[in-house]
């Protein structure tokens, strides 16, 4: 059976209220969100709905409805919080994307509380709510994250909560809140596998621990093991701790042997890195001695991409 097939099921007469995205949907019944489903376009049967979620999340769910929604007003979107909805009633087993994203917004709303100066933030209970969503949360074959359930969990977050998200087991840790700054990097690393070994340093390196951290992260930055990004993230935090000869003898090997291997993109990324500390540091010697990486580097990235220049 197919939800495409609109004959196939009667719609039901009960519908959900125009003002349901200030009330939200969790008071109204299946029979009213299948009502209003079905009523701009959208037939669809438990059954039905079982099986998208083999292949896709509420948000997939709702995307391949879109072609077909034909809801405007306050309905416009409807569809969206339906598939949510629907997920959390049918398939409650299986963590939804969008019930992440609430839990995470909540312990970043805590830390930022307790950062403001709020002491009775309630941190500790929104750190025990995220540690036991995340036993739901579905991994792959090497025991992490599946990418698409965080690309979809992640991306409802602008630009200042990413930015928040990156700093914050930083600033915990620079406060004195060593408990929350490690649990903060734990979770981080968790989350996103590339920066394993990186947050934690970070947070290290702001405990009195800095020669520790900063030789673990000169070994996330050699290990071939690990994924190119990871070791520039490396690299980067070399950088953001002021670790200028680290980060310098670090890059250029690396910004080297991504030229030997043909990846130019990753070169150029790395000559960038350089180019920074050089500056920083007011090293005009290592400037003009990377002025000709850089024409070499952007004159092979110009032969593989005609017409596109690229821009550091």
């Amino acid at each position: 059976m197919d939800w495409r097939d609109e004959e196939r099921l009667p719609v039901s007469t009960e519908r959900v209220e125009k003002a349901w995205q200030s009330k939200g949907l969790q008071g109204y019944s299946i029979e009213a969100i299948l009502g209003t489903l079905g009523h701009y376009g959208i037939t669809v049967s438990e059954a039905d709905f079982r099986k998208l979620v083999e292949t896709g999340y509420p948000q997939d769910i709702a995307l391949e409805w879109g072609k077909k929604w034909k809801g405007t007003g306050p309905f416009k979107p409807f569809h969206y919080a339906a598939a949510e909805e629907l997920w959390r009633r049918w398939v409650p087993e299986r963590l939804s994307p969008p019930d992440f994203a609430v839990a995470l917004a909540e312990l970043m709303g805590a830390l930022t509380s307790l950062i403001s100066g709020k002491q009775e933030a309630p941190v500790q209970a929104a750190f025990d709510k995220m540690n036991a969503i995340r036993q739901r949360m579905p991994l792959d074959d090497k025991g992490q994250p599946q990418l698409a359930f965080v690309e979809r969990a992640l991306g409802g977050f602008d630009e200042k909560v990413a930015e928040m998200f990156d700093s914050m087991a930083e600033v915990l840790a620079k406060m004195g809140q060593t408990a929350h700054a490690d649990a903060f990097a734990e979770f981080e690393e968790f989350l996103l596998p590339d920066r394993r070994g990186i947050a934690t340093a970070i947070v290290r390196a702001n405990k009195n621990e800095r020669d520790t951290a900063l030789a673990d992260l000169e070994a996330v930055s050699v290990d071939t093991s690990r994924t190119p990004i990871s070791r520039i993230l490396a690299v980067d935090a070399l950088i953001h701790l002021g670790a200028w000869p680290q980060a310098v003898s670090r890059a250029r090997p690396m910004m080297l042997q991504a030229e030997k291997d043909g990846d130019i993109h990753l070169a150029i990324d790395l000559c960038a890195r350089l180019e920074h500390v050089y500056k920083a540091t007011g090293d005009r010697a290592g400037l003009q001695a990377l002025a000709s990486d850089a024409a070499r580097l952007n004159e092979m990235h110009d032969r593989m991409h005609p017409g596109h220049r690229h821009r550091r």
